[in-house]
């Protein structure tokens, strides 16, 4: 298979690390870079060590794995191929074959596989209805396999460029890499043309005023919400994550665009995936899953309140949700189900949750915050804990099962990126990955947004809605537009 990508050479047999302290930041360098093909950055603005600690920039990887069910195609140096496989059985061995061991001192992704995890990946682990209509758009699954990466310790202050070497997996191979992309972090930004094909990708000027309206009305979507409460009642479930999405068109540069939400939102667990046909711009603060060392991380949000228009409304606000019975009891059905997702996949009593119902405070809304942490059995490793967890339990409901049965049947489209999730897999074993929220999807002019909220038995179903909306201001304030009701 990999013969035919032009990727049959021999299996590396250890790490080739070339390094260098970079001169910027991942994404002070983005703008140079957003010339070469496949530009993946994943960006925290926080210097706070159990959320967003390191940012991430990589391009022009060396294979792409995209995916649609179990029909995969791979694209390499020489060509591209469809196989039929599990894509993420198709990922573990690819991930096997380039291993590199960690280096002690360096952040724990120094390449590997990023992209996005498509929620619709989920209908490969259990069976599900099949009633909504795919948009199409989009793989479910879309990595790409980078052998450079330039990463930022936002906590010492350093930034290095590191090299693989991959595939080939050679010292030359990796110092040439390093020269290429250093010639290209020398050059002005002005001389990177963008995936537009614009010059000067920060312009504000390549705003365009939009139109942009939800695929449901508010009338429908309450009574979506009813229904999903009716559902509560009957004891189908005890929680469901409700969405729906705002479309509009965009004519602009993504990069620009990038960066006025990225303004309007400063997260631990940003990115901006070029994925030629598509791009992904996310302002997620969600972590989904991390892995370093045999140690798993996972911090479920649940539990909101927009920010106040005042100091004195804002503290009320904050102090309102961190009072709030409904909201602890949504948090807590959360926690549970993750405690039991990580039991999957971690060492038998290693799962414990050191923070519970924390308030964390953004640009626009307050957020209920817990942690959840345990020890990765032996034998097992990045890919089977994304398979043991995903989708993230944040963003279906429980029993999760029943969750996503009810979400196909209420919301009117699948959801495609959103509420999967976004990250990266390293050679090394290690993985970070964000929930798919707040995350803005482009692709051939047109421009959506998907927004929802977790329903309980209690919910007020308009203000459900208002949530939503809520949610998706930092976005709307980055596109400049506001949404059209109905």
């Amino acid at each position: 298979m990999l013969g035919s990508l032009g990727l049959d050479g021999p299996t590396p047999t250890g790490p080739t690390l070339a390094v260098t302290p970079a001169p910027m930041s991942p994404y002070e360098a983005t703008p140079r870079l957003l010339g070469l093909p496949r530009v993946v950055l994943l960006d925290s603005s926080s210097a706070d060590d159990h959320s967003g600690r390191y940012s991430y920039l990589s391009a022009d990887p060396f294979l792409t794995v995209c995916s649609r069910g179990r029909r995969v195609e791979l694209t390499g140096p020489a060509g591209r191929t469809i196989v039929e496989a599990d894509p993420f059985e198709l990922l573990r061995c690819l991930l096997s074959r380039y291993f590199l061991a960690q280096s002690p001192g360096l952040p724990p992704f120094l390449g590997g596989a990023v992209g996005y995890f498509g929620y619709d990946l989920g209908r490969l682990l259990e069976s599900l209805p099949a009633t909504n209509p795919a948009d199409g758009a989009l793989p479910e699954l879309d990595v790409g396999f980078y052998d450079w990466v330039l990463a930022a310790d936002h906590l010492s202050g350093e930034n290095w460029l590191v090299a693989t070497g991959l595939p080939a997996g050679t010292e030359k191979a990796a110092r040439a890499r390093l020269a290429e992309i250093e010639s290209r972090l020398d050059a002005p930004a002005e001389s990177s043309k963008g995936p537009e094909g614009s010059k000067g990708e920060g312009r504000a000027s390549d705003r365009k005023p939009l139109r942009f309206r939800s695929n449901v009305s508010r009338a429908d979507y309450l009574g979506a919400v009813r229904r999903a409460k009716a559902y509560i009642a009957a004891g189908d479930i005890y929680q469901v994550n409700l969405s729906h999405r705002l479309e509009g068109e965009w004519r602009g540069s993504a990069w620009s665009l990038y960066e006025r939400l990225r303004a309007a939102s400063p997260v631990s667990y940003g990115a901006y995936l070029d994925l030629g046909d598509g791009k992904v711009l996310s302002a997620s603060p969600e972590l989904f899953l991390r892995l370093d060392g045999g140690r798993v991380q996972t911090r479920p949000i649940k539990g909101t309140r927009p920010r106040g228009k005042t100091p004195e409304e804002d503290r009320m606000l904050g102090a309102q949700l961190r009072s709030s019975e409904k909201d602890r009891a949504e948090n807590l059905m959360i926690v549970d189900l993750l405690r039991n997702d990580l039991g999957k996949a971690c060492r038998v009593g290693s799962v414990h949750v050191p923070e519970l119902f924390g308030i964390e405070g953004y640009s626009t809304v307050w957020q209920m915050v817990s942690t959840v942490r345990g020890e990765l059995r032996s034998g097992l490793g990045a890919v089977d804990l994304l398979r043991a967890c995903f989708p993230g339990g944040s963003v279906t409901g429980c029993p999760k099962i029943r969750a996503m049965e009810i979400i196909e049947e209420l919301e009117p489209v699948r959801r495609g990126v959103y509420c999967g999730s976004i990250g990266y897999l390293s050679f090394s074993g290690s993985m970070g990955a964000s929930i798919v929220i707040r995350t803005l999807v482009l692709r051939r002019g047109k421009v959506h947004l998907q927004v929802g909220g977790a329903i309980v038995s209690d919910s007020d179903p308009g203000a459900e809605y208002e949530e939503t909306l809520a949610k998706s201001r930092a976005a709307m304030h980055a596109l400049g537009t506001e949404l059209e009701e109905w």
